[in-house]
């Protein structure tokens, strides 16, 4: 036998542990990236001060070689997505924690729309659901790069494969999602022009042409019911309104003289039968 593998420290632990802001910033992390322990906050942490370690030491070097590890340490930067393409070595030092918790597995994941939030994602890496590549891979803090992104899926044998699985997010949702981030995306490019354009109205827009449009009270959703029937009911009081009467025609005036006089309107007595005379009999003379 061998001598045993020496086990080394895979993450370094803060200097001074009570540290007020530091720990605010720890438990924002663990909360928005679903992380177990402070522990996995330590060990992203650690592999950034890594990188610009080497990177401080490689800017103090001159020669051949140190201008060949320098390509060496901007390739796999950019091969990791944490740097563009023609990036410097400011780029690097001035990275923050955020970019090396984007490239985990388990928020490729989330950014993919493959689970619908940090826990989820975590459950299905860990119970050998997810692949990179056509590897099962356990770990959700494996540092996914710019070629293994589109490699991502589920095994075979998973339910998830099934879009119609009911934890999988169905079109609607992946909808309203895009629409939030192209929003977003929108804010975030109209910052320096004019940000005022691109608040929240523009979420709320995408939230429309995703087919949802959510009403923020009670009274609100009220005066849009009252306002599509207000039509309808204009209708039926046309209908149901009562047709008012004709105006009598005013009755006929005679004109005696210069004066004028209504006739009154009485209703015409029959004319009665003209009884005849008593005419005397011729004896009577």
């Amino acid at each position: 036998m061998g001598d045993p593998k020496r086990i080394r420290k895979k993450f370094e632990t803060p200097v001074h542990p009570w540290v007020g802001s530091r720990i605010a910033t720890e438990k924002k992390l663990i909360y928005d990236y679903g992380l177990r322990n402070k522990t996995e906050v330590w060990r992203m942490d650690t592999i950034l001060k890594r990188f610009k370690d080497r990177a401080k030491k490689l800017l103090a070097q001159s020669g051949n070689q140190a201008m060949v590890e320098q390509q060496q340490l901007l390739q796999r930067m950019a091969r990791l997505g944490l740097t563009k393409q023609g990036a410097s070595f400011d780029d690097i030092l001035g990275l923050p924690i955020e970019a090396v918790m984007e490239r985990r597995l388990q928020s490729i994941l989330i950014k993919k729309h493959l689970a619908r939030t940090p826990k989820q994602a975590r459950q299905m890496i860990t119970h050998r659901h997810v692949t990179v590549g056509g590897k099962v891979i356990t770990s959700p803090g494996y540092l996914v790069t710019i070629e293994e992104e589109g490699q991502i899926g589920f095994t075979p044998r998973s339910k998830f494969v099934s879009e119609a699985h009911p934890e999988r997010l169905s079109e609607e949702e992946l909808a309203r999602k895009r629409a939030k981030e192209e929003a977003k995306q929108q804010k975030d490019k109209g910052e320096g022009e004019d940000a005022a354009t691109f608040d929240e109205k523009a979420i709320e827009q995408a939230e429309v042409l995703a087919g949802e449009k959510k009403v923020d009270s009670v009274k609100d959703a009220v005066k849009e019911e009252e306002k599509k029937e207000e039509p309808a009911t204009e209708k039926k009081d046309e209908k149901e309104a009562p047709e008012t009467p004709k105006e009598t025609e005013p009755a006929k005036e005679e004109k005696v003289g210069e004066k004028t006089t209504e006739k009154p309107d009485t209703p015409e007595e029959p004319e009665k039968p003209v009884e005849p005379e008593d005419t005397p009999e011729e004896g009577d003379k």
